[in-house]
């Protein structure tokens, strides 16, 4: 499935009680879409970066760089990501240059319910992952 078709069937559609909003945010040297923003109702603030290969669709979330980090928290925190990442589900924590992120990923095969929730779980777990890691910020 391209991210245009992707685009079209998410827009608007409601999952887990969440709404969607789907913008096409970067194309590719061939003018077809190579990332979507998936905005899912209620966490505005925490846009999913969707992106595809021809083996799997990749789901990130940007949480936060490494300078909003308290400085003498910083290994305690990766320590506690490494920890954290068994109990969320559909979601992993990695790093991309400083920025910290929750991603998910998902075989392109995947059916559109099963997207649609599993970006739906994905911005749940970043809000819940934002709060549990809030003494590691500034």
């Amino acid at each position: 499935m391209s991210l245009k078709d992707l685009a079209t069937q998410l827009s608007g559609l409601v999952q887990d009680g969440f709404a969607l909003d789907v913008l096409p945010i970067q194309k590719g040297e061939s003018g077809e879409i190579s990332v979507l923003q998936v905005t899912v109702e209620g966490f505005d603030e925490l846009p999913i970066f969707v992106t595809a290969t021809d083996e799997q669709i990749l789901c990130v979330t940007n949480l936060f760089t490494k300078s909003e980090i308290k400085a003498e928290l910083e290994n305690e925190l990766n320590a506690m990501l490494l920890r954290l990442t068994v109990n969320v589900p559909l979601s992993s924590f990695g790093m991309i240059d400083e920025q910290y992120i929750l991603f998910g990923a998902m075989g392109v095969n995947t059916i559109v319910e099963n997207i649609a929730h599993e970006l739906v779980t994905q911005a749940e777990n970043s809000l819940e992952a934002l709060d549990a890691l809030e003494e590691f910020l500034k």
